[in-house]
């Protein structure tokens, strides 16, 4: 009913146009003699808003994967794809933030150990801050290691990884804080699992939001609408209207 109305009232208008004395673009062409058309007015109406193109499934997915939301978006449906992107923002920063406060714990282990084991861990990899977390001196440690017949692991006393301890108490504390520290360190990779997930979730996410969008979408169509004034012998004035529809 409304498309039926807005012919009705567009017919008008053109009438209005054309017949008009007001209007300086066809009457020039009424003056002009013969019976062939002397003037032609045509306009394409089309509404911009209308949505034309779907939207591509992988594309959205492709979106999803490399950063949570960017799906949606792209799909027209940010309002669900914003919690996937604040829930990946989120994320990165709690991975960042474990991962900063697991060094932090296992540098004050090392500085701890240094001032009470006179540790050196210039140049030496993770099972040496083990090492020292498990035994009171070098001695000991290479003990154990000659009884399990582990002569390659042995520590060279006369060298820099020669340690003692003060006390068996800043031993333990020394391992308590490394292992808090490497429990942190490991915990943020429960984070990048989580981060995965978020990615898989509004991949899915962002199929549905196509899906829903391509639906919507409609065929663009547009009217055109064409009048020639025809002037005869007689002076007589006839007017011929074209309605057609462009897909």
């Amino acid at each position: 009913m409304r498309v039926t109305w807005f012919f009705v009232l567009l017919v008008i208008l053109l009438l209005g146009v054309t017949l008009s004395p007001a209007q300086p673009s066809l009457r020039p062409a009424l003056a002009s003699v013969g019976s062939t058309p002397v003037s032609s007015a045509g306009q394409i109406f089309a509404d911009p808003q209308i949505r034309t193109e779907k939207k591509s499934v992988w594309v959205a997915i492709g979106y999803s994967l490399i950063l949570p939301g960017l799906g949606e978006l792209y799909a027209d449906n940010f309002r669900t794809g914003r919690y996937y992107m604040g829930a990946d923002a989120a994320l990165w920063l709690t991975y960042a933030g474990l991962r900063t406060y697991g060094q932090w714990l296992r540098q004050d282990a090392q500085s701890f150990a240094v001032q009470n084991s006179g540790a050196n861990f210039s140049g030496k990899g993770d099972q040496f801050s083990i090492d020292i977390g498990n035994f009171n001196n070098v001695n000991d440690y290479n003990d154990a290691k000659m009884r399990n017949r582990q002569f390659d692991l042995l520590y060279d006393p006369n060298s820099n990884f020669a340690w003692q301890w003060s006390s068996e108490d800043a031993r333990l504390n020394y391992k308590h804080l490394r292992t808090r520290g490497d429990a942190v360190t490991h915990n943020s990779q429960f984070v990048i699992g989580a981060l995965v997930i978020n990615r898989i979730i509004s991949a899915v996410s962002a199929v549905r939001a196509v899906s829903l969008y391509n639906r919507s979408v409609q065929v663009r169509t547009s009217w055109r609408l064409e009048a020639d004034v025809r002037s005869g012998m007689l002076a007589s004035q006839n007017l011929e209207l074209t309605l057609t529809r462009e897909f």
